[in-house]
């Protein structure tokens, strides 16, 4: 059986239906996808890591991804063979999606500590100098804390770098500054803005700021920002247009008089970095004596000129697990709207015979594609694995997803992101996943997802830097996309073929009004069958599927669905 995509949408909870029999199918929840695993990108492996901070810790994104996902850049700290300072700072490129890999590097010297960011344009694989590259480096004691930035000074093809330089002030005992967060300002392609904490050995605790606007060759003096608490943690920095940036970070709060807690704050600028507002919570949390908001649980981004948040509590009591948050309104008057978790679903992955219960777990991201208006989050996800009667726990994990695209008013969920990791990744380890931006767009409404991920062996701390995208297929958003472009809706329609003339890509929808057998098959115009797209046991509900004409050469077809108490015939045209 040919690959095939099919989003159903079903209100029964996952655990009442039997699966369809596809074999590696995707099975989730309301909404329900069914897909092959055969979409997943093969996993690379890019380099070998010095530990789990190779990625993990920064409070930007390690991975930049060019427009049509070409090229693709990753900053890592790779194995320095010093165990007490493990990681040297290096640099990966891939030109073919990630197919293959080159390294470059050591930037660095032996570090304890390496937290990097990456800032670019789109156009960064067809222009030079539009990729920047940001990290912290010290060695153990902390006292020889830096922060660093250079340039991209070439293509991919044959990359060349700027040397490191260090901002004024931007290394101890000034600033300490630890974590740092880069971005480039959407107007001006040389207008650069880099942030940090002082944090360990003799820092303030102070959250500073430098501003380039010559593509990071000089920098601002080192601009304060405010002061986040000892126990709280650094920011994550995300950049708008007309000047205008957004902080989100963590510090403590008090609720009752005599008990505090981590809960996410913010700050914004409107001038480009060199001012900022009084920190201010971001309100719509619910927070508990049980809540955990940790530094690496948080990441952020600016879309239409307003801020967008995730924070994942890594508590009990209520409140765990990821929280999406829009800001609406302008900046210093923000309303907030919140999502959690529960709210937009859970996701269920069928593997054969065996049903992975996902339930998201750690290091949460966001990213948006502006070709599709899609917002996604994202973020590692333990799994259940078991039957409808047995449930066991395994030690296994992957990259779990939801998105929308009418700003929030509707969720979906994605589906992995990610091959599941059975046995590979521990239940509650360190081991990241880290999700980067949403960037391919083929003009099929297609958008791609591009992650990188640490296995550690948690006995060494060593590990390895896999590599690993996801299509995110036209069809998530047919039901918006149909409905704008004036096409008949889905409601009422017990099955149906869009278009009916086919070149590239096409949906077969139907509904049951109960579960029931089906089978759906093609056949030319002399009767033959020429595919066998599907036959199974299938739930109430309504469902999308891609049109498999991969095969077909041009000419007429009929579509043939067949249900235990009924038969309907669609027929299509393909011309390529």
């Amino acid at each position: 059986m040919k690959t095939l995509i099919v989003f159903c949408i079903c209100y029964a909870f996952v655990f009442a239906h039997t699966p369809l029999n596809i074999d590696d199918a995707v099975h989730d929840g309301a909404p329900s996808v069914l897909r092959s695993r055969e979409t997943f990108f093969d996993r690379v492996i890019i380099d070998s890591v010095g530990n789990i901070r190779a990625i993990l810790g920064s409070q930007g994104k390690s991975i930049a991804v060019s427009g049509g996902g070409d090229a693709i850049a990753v900053i890592y700290g790779a194995p320095s063979g010093d165990p007490y300072n493990p990681m040297l700072v290096k640099i990966a490129y891939s030109i073919n999606g990630g197919v293959s890999w080159n390294t470059y590097g050591p930037f660095t010297g032996d570090s304890r500590r390496i937290y990097s960011d990456l800032a670019y344009t789109p156009n960064f694989h067809a222009n030079t100098g539009e990729l920047w590259f940001a990290f912290q480096s010290c060695t153990q004691g902390y006292s020889d804390v830096s922060v660093n930035v250079m340039r991209e000074e070439n293509l991919p093809s044959a990359p060349s770098f700027t040397v490191p330089i260090i901002p004024p002030n931007g290394q101890a005992p000034a600033t300490y500054p630890w974590e740092p967060s880069m971005v480039v300002m959407r107007d001006d392609p040389a207008h650069l803005v880099l942030t940090a904490w002082s944090y360990l050995a003799n820092g303030n605790g102070w959250a500073y700021c430098w501003v380039s606007y010559d593509a990071g060759c000089g920098w601002s003096d080192t601009i304060p920002m405010l002061c986040i608490s000892a126990g709280g943690s650094a920011g994550a920095l995300a950049e708008g247009t007309d000047e205008y940036l957004f902080y989100t970070y963590l510090e403590y709060y008090n609720f009752s008089g005599t008990d505090s807690t981590l809960y996410p704050y913010y700050t914004e600028s409107t001038d480009g970095g060199y001012t900022w507002s009084e920190e201010a919570p971001i309100t719509v949390f619910p927070a508990n004596t049980y809540s955990q908001y940790w530094w690496s649980e948080f990441d952020c981004i600016v879309v239409d000129n307003e801020p967008w948040v995730i924070h994942n509590d890594l508590g009990y009591g209520g409140t765990g697990g990821p929280h999406i948050v829009k800001g609406t309104g302008s900046p210093g008057n923000w309303t907030w709207d919140i999502w959690h978790q529960d709210s937009i679903g859970f996701d269920s992955t069928w593997v054969g015979d065996t049903l992975f219960y996902c339930w998201p777990g750690q290091y949460p991201s966001l990213s948006y594609d502006p070709v599709l208006g899609r917002v996604l989050a994202s973020c590692k996800s333990y799994c259940y694995i078991g039957n409808t009667v047995n449930w066991a726990v395994l030690d296994g994990a992957h990259i779990q997803g939801v998105y929308s695209w009418d700003g929030g008013n509707t969720w979906r969920i994605t589906g992995p992101l990610s091959t599941v990791n059975t046995g590979e990744i521990g239940w509650f380890d360190w081991n990241a996943t880290e999700t980067a931006d949403l960037m391919e767009n083929t003009g099929n409404m297609t958008s791609r997802n591009y992650s990188i991920w640490v296995l550690e062996d948690q006995a060494t701390e060593a590990g390895e830097l896999y590599f690993e995208s996801e299509t995110l297929g036209w069809l998530l958003d047919w039901p918006t996309s149909v409905q704008e472009a004036g096409r008949l809706s889905i409601d009422g329609m017990e099955f149906g073929i869009m278009p009916t003339i086919v070149a590239n890509d096409g949906i077969v929808r139907f509904k049951t009004s109960s579960a029931t057998h089906v089978s759906l098959r093609i056949y030319d115009v002399t009767g033959r069958l020429v595919e066998d797209v599907l036959d199974g046991h299938c739930g109430e509900g309504r469902f999308i599927m891609k049109l498999p004409i991969e095969y077909l050469t041009n000419g007429t077809y009929f579509a043939v669905l067949q249900t235990e108490s009924s038969q309907q015939v669609e027929k299509f045209v393909v011309v390529r």
